[in-house]
């Protein structure tokens, strides 16, 4: 039993004996690779200053020689302006801008049921119109979708019918759409209809094409369909609400909108309980508007009518 005891220590103190030596070996490895790197990093921190105090050594490269005088250019003579295009044809670009009324949808809420509600908007439309291959673009700030896009496209196919003397597949035509300068700062314009500005981008580009100022007291709303007529839209009293604070003198709406619904209540008390019964009305909106903001409604059925007033 001790001597297997005895025997047991010795292996033990054996291999301890062989770790210690190893680890030994490998500290006096690690050792000389950390003193070599330490080498290494002074050779080349030694050759760095040298090459820096070699560099600052050097001679101040010489400034380049002065440019040689450069003789006086001649101004090469003025030229005329270029002649305004006779009566009856139209400069290669020019643009024309018209004030419309959309709406924008806004989310309102009471601290527990959320509702939505209309609110007008003016919007700035700018048509340009320069020789091209019949390109119709629609350049806009707001969100907007491809609805714009097909009411300018129907607009330039009414606008060919009106003015058949201008061949619009030779013509570009680029409407740009902005916020009015009133709400240039309202970040949440948002949700526009783009049908409603369709008789706008219509009746501004035959004025255009026909080289006539626009009335910019006159502001309208309404789609146009492919015949010239035009359609019905959402919101009319909200629009109505916007152009009147915009300044406008009339506002022109398709037909059969020129109304809005007024709601009356009564309340009658049988005991402790309050009963309340209400009634819906359709009022003509124009002698509301005349009151409140001066302006006249009126109602269109196509774009000939509109061209009336603007």
């Amino acid at each position: 039993m001790k001597n297997a005891l005895a025997a047991a220590l010795v292996a033990i103190l054996a291999v301890s004996l062989f770790a210690n030596y190893y680890l030994y070996r490998q500290a006096g490895d690690l050792g000389r690779t950390v003193s070599d790197l330490r080498a290494q990093v002074s050779a080349l921190e030694k050759a760095r200053q040298e090459q820096q105090q070699q560099q600052q050594q050097q001679p101040a490269s010489q400034p380049p020689p002065p440019a040689p005088p450069q003789q006086q250019e001649q101004q090469p003579p003025a030229q005329a302006a270029p002649a305004a295009p006779p009566p009856g044809q139209r400069p290669q670009s020019s643009s024309q801008t018209i004030a419309a009324v959309a709406v924008r949808s806004i989310v309102v809420s009471d601290g527990f049921f959320q509702r939505t509600q209309y609110e007008g908007v003016v919007m700035n439309i700018t048509v340009d119109v320069r020789d091209g291959t019949g390109l119709v673009l629609v350049n806009t700030e707001l969100p907007a979708g491809v609805d714009f896009q097909t009411s300018a496209r129907t607009a330039v196919k009414v606008a060919q019918e009106h003015v058949p003397d201008v061949d619009m597949s030779k013509k570009d035509v680029i409407f740009s759409i902005t916020p009015s300068s009133s709400q240039a700062g309202d970040s949440d314009l948002r949700a526009v209809d783009g049908p409603s500005a369709g008789a706008a981008m219509t009746v501004l580009l035959i004025s255009e094409l026909q080289s006539k100022k626009l009335d910019n007291s006159v502001l309208i709303t309404g789609t146009i369909e492919p015949d010239g007529t035009i359609g019905r839209v959402g919101g009319v009293p909200e629009k109505a609400i916007a152009a009147g604070e915009y300044g406008a003198k009339t506002f022109l709406v398709p037909k059969g909108e020129a109304t809005y619904t007024s709601q009356s209540c009564q309340e009658r008390q049988e005991g402790p309980f309050v009963y309340r019964s209400c009634t819906s009305e359709q009022k003509p909106l124009s002698p509301a508007t005349e009151e409140r903001y001066g302006m006249s409604v009126v109602e269109v059925a196509s774009i000939d009518d509109a061209l009336r007033y603007l």
